[in-house]
């Protein structure tokens, strides 16, 4: 139905304190009420009909807009009229969903000032039109000042599970009787004359939560009830699906932050051999929990690198890293420098006591490396501590709770030690809840050229030198088998870049037992004077040299060459290879 078929809506209309214009979707004129004429000057008889275009040509092209984006525009001028400018809000027309014409609400400017102070009433009248009633997202009913459903909007429909033609012109209390709802907010705001809130049960059993506003007349009187209803159900369920998206929202942000972390610490790490990335990636999830870390390889692979790492990786990074040497501490004072010490404890003891490492590293993360070179007595009161969180300073009776997490280290066979009973069971236990191995440089051959650029560079920033490291002093030393592990090669590093007399390290500046790798000739057998019994037999006595300096002691060094001791005590008395000098050799080196 076109809307200049809206004769009873324009009566309606014309009543209005406000000049109200309405064009259909062709731009000719439906409405233009006395208050319009009023403050124009122009007759509405002389502009219904007409196309508005004829009178306000600029301003039509702007209302124009309207008809094609829906977008309602605000405070825009409307009509000129006896020298006031006029401002209007301009707001599409729907019908079945479709624009069919633009509604302006103006007035003159100054006026303004007494519109603001009536908006209220004009929320009120706003209310009452089609748009705003049908688009609300809450249900909103209206009854007349005797209860009767004069307007039920859709959200209201969806919510009671009615139908509008099934309650328009019924009085709530019929409603009520009919088990639409258990009972009336609408009865209740006629009954005392005031704004009621309460729970209803809807029909087909939802809570909604209806809250019914009286609308008073001039002369005081309720002439209607305007209810608003929200669907308990849905906004439970909204709440509940805006915390999970909270949650997944915290969820992404520490798992991004996670990442950038990780990041940063993978780029501090020289890595690029599979188990070494594999070793990385098991640090980084053990770093997000408090559970033991028991860091395992021989000396020089980093151990105290990959417990800084854990460290920076978890939640207590902003606390204290203490790191603790275990075996550079006498046993006469390993317990008051662990647990610290009351005032007055024992003779030379500071006045006023001290904090042990324990207490230094409360909130944050206790590095034990070389635990296995812990007494006895100190593994039974650190198994204790890892039990109870409790410390007991030396010549105090009170225990003091520590919140800290423990990291060790080992270059030893802590389970050969728990068979001999010089490392307690449970202790190894306790600390080896997630064990880390690090594999010896000799095992992941992959790494020492990166680590050598490395090396390299922090090595010639220090001593203010550009070094090059020749081609085949890389490959040489990617078939040394490094029995101080990284550590031996970065002092190895240094060492070429202090000595080295060139800007490139050759081959000659290595050192002697570099030069010549386990598996390489030495230049007196180069040519044709082959002799492989005797390449076998200085090969094998290379291996057996190293093993013995490395681990210590025959059956030791026999063990990790896979060989009968006894075999390997032969071989070594043939070749001269005794302990004692092994280990003073190896000494010399570092």
């Amino acid at each position: 139905m076109p809307l200049k078929d809206f004769s009873l809506l324009r009566e309606v209309l014309d009543s209005a304190h406000n000049g109200i214009l309405m064009v259909d979707d062709t731009g000719e004129v439906v409405v233009f009420n006395r208050a319009a004429g009023r403050v124009t000057g122009h007759d509405p008889k002389d502009v219904v009909g007409h196309n508005y275009g004829e009178f306000e040509p600029e301003v039509w092209d702007d209302m124009r807009r309207i008809l094609v984006t829906g977008q309602p525009q605000v405070a825009r001028r409307t009509l000129s009229g006896a020298g006031t400018m006029i401002f209007g809000n301009r707001t599409p027309v729907y019908l079945d969903g479709k624009i069919m014409g633009v509604i302006s609400v103006f007035q003159d400017a100054t006026e303004y000032e007494r519109v603001l102070n009536e908006l209220h009433a004009y929320r009120q009248l706003s209310e009452q039109l089609d748009v705003i009633i049908d688009s609300s997202y809450d249900g909103l009913w209206i009854s007349d000042a005797e209860g009767k459903v004069v307007r039920v909007n859709p959200a209201s429909e969806r919510f009671a599970g009615v139908n509008a033609k099934e309650v328009i012109g019924r009085n709530v209390s019929e409603l009520v009787e009919a088990g639409y709802f258990d009972r009336s907010v609408t009865l209740e705001v006629l009954k005392h004359q005031a704004a009621v809130s309460l729970i209803q049960q809807s029909k087909d059993g939802r809570q909604v939560l209806v809250t019914g506003n009286p609308v008073f007349d001039e002369k005081g009187e309720i002439s209607l009830v305007v209810i608003n209803a929200r669907d308990l159900t849905a906004m439970k369920r909204l709440q509940e699906d805006l915390e999970h998206s909270r949650a997944l929202t915290d969820q992404y942000r520490s798992e991004l932050t996670h990442i950038h972390r990780q990041d940063e610490l993978s780029s501090r790490l020289v890595m690029r051999s599979r188990e070494m990335q594999r070793i990385f990636e098991m640090a980084m999830k053990v770093a997000r929990v408090d559970s033991c870390v028991l860091l395992q390889g021989e000396s020089g692979v980093g151990k105290g690198v990959f417990a800084k790492l854990i460290h920076g990786a978890s939640p207590r990074s902003e606390g204290p890293l203490v790191r603790v040497d275990c075996g550079g501490i006498p046993p006469s004072l390993i317990e008051a420098e662990l647990f610290g010490y009351a005032r007055g404890a024992f003779t030379g003891a500071r006045s006023e006591g001290k904090t042990g490492y324990f207490g230094l590293a409360d909130g944050g993360t206790l590095f034990l490396d070389e635990v296995g070179e812990l007494p006895l007595l100190m593994q039974t009161k650190l198994l204790r501590f890892l039990e109870e969180n409790e410390v007991v300073p030396v010549g105090s009776t009170t225990p003091r709770k520590i919140d800290v997490r423990v990291l060790a280290a080992t270059n030893r066979d802590l389970e050969k030690m728990v068979q001999a009973g010089t490392f307690r069971k449970d202790l190894y236990f306790r600390l080896n809840v997630v064990p880390i191995n690090i594999p010896p440089l000799r095992q992941r051959a992959e790494d020492i050229p990166h680590l050598i650029g490395h090396f390299l560079g922090i090595f010639n920033q220090k001593c203010g030198k550009e070094m090059k490291v020749a081609p085949a002093v890389v490959d040489r030393l990617r078939r040394y088998c490094f029995p101080g592990n990284v550590r031996e090669l970065a002092n190895l590093i240094e060492h070429l870049v202090v000595l080295s007399p060139g800007e490139t390290i050759e081959l000659g500046d290595l050192p002697a037992e570099v030069r010549q790798t386990p598996f390489e000739l030495s230049p007196e057998h180069h040519g044709d004077a082959w002799d492989l019994a005797e390449a076998v037999a200085r090969t094998e006595r290379e291996l057996i040299a190293r093993a013995i300096a490395e681990y210590g002691s025959q059956r030791a060094a026999a063990e990790a060459l896979g060989v009968n001791h006894s075999t390997l005590s032969r071989k070594a008395k043939r070749y001269g290879l005794h302990v004692a000098n092994m280990q003073r050799g190896a000494n010399l080196q570092h």
